[in-house]
């Protein structure tokens, strides 16, 4: 089945242009114009994929993101006039997949679009290999059931990589996530971290850990890391 897209954007005329050429591309494509829609629209469907503006009539686009989106495993992709430095970092501070400013291409959107698709299709077709985050215990359950108990700042390593299979997150984003700031944390400390959790992961008899180190960029999740609370 196709991708199910749902597009948030206030601008009639570019909304439906959007949600004609995703058609055109074999998507699902649904749009709605504000929060108050998105939100009347979820009550009823699912969306793959979220495409959504920032300056909506009744918020801030990624207002959504925030509140509703959170625990969702679908992909989001804003596309805002905000620009600027600090623009993008609110989106990734939400969880934004994707920015994009406006103009755009179309084309970039599309190939976005295609490389989410084919992710998302190889997630489904791996279902028998998901690693489980324990959030209530602080265990990692591997695909083959076993449970390794986790230290706290093991635990916010390997949250980064919740529901992002595949992607590559950067030292900085890591960094944040253990709760400090990159420009003074010892780089030296993750290093140390990342031996140990993969030698205890290891040891417990998994035959080939999945994080892998993206060398000049940050790390990356070759398989499929989802949470759990049993």
């Amino acid at each position: 089945m196709p991708p199910k897209v749902l597009i948030v954007e206030d601008e009639a005329d570019f909304r439906d242009g959007l949600v004609e050429l995703l058609k055109l591309e074999s998507f699902d494509a649904n749009g709605v114009g504000s929060i108050q829609e998105y939100l009347e629209w979820i009550k009823k469907n699912q969306y793959d994929i979220l495409i959504l503006d920032r300056n909506l009539p009744d918020g801030d686009g990624l207002d959504i993101l925030r509140k509703y989106h959170k625990q969702s495993e679908a992909d989001s992709i804003v596309l805002s006039c905000e620009g600027q430095p600090h623009d993008r970092i609110l989106g990734m501070n939400v969880d934004a997949d994707y920015y994009l400013v406006k103009p755009f291409p179309s084309d970039e959107l599309l190939a976005i679009l295609h490389r989410i698709e084919r992710r998302q299709g190889a997630i489904q077709s791996s279902d028998s290999e998901i690693w489980r985050l324990n959030i209530v215990r602080w265990e990692i359950k591997t695909p083959n059931h076993l449970e390794i108990e986790l230290t706290r700042s093991e635990f916010a390593l390997l949250n980064c990589f919740v529901n992002k299979s595949g992607q590559v997150i950067s030292r900085d984003e890591i960094i944040k996530g253990l709760g400090f700031n990159p420009a003074v944390y010892d780089n030296r400390r993750l290093e140390v971290m990342l031996r140990r959790l993969r030698k205890k992961i290891e040891d417990a008899g998994v035959v080939k850990f999945p994080l892998q180190t993206v060398y000049g960029v940050g790390l990356a999740f070759n398989g499929v890391m989802k949470t759990s609370e049993s």
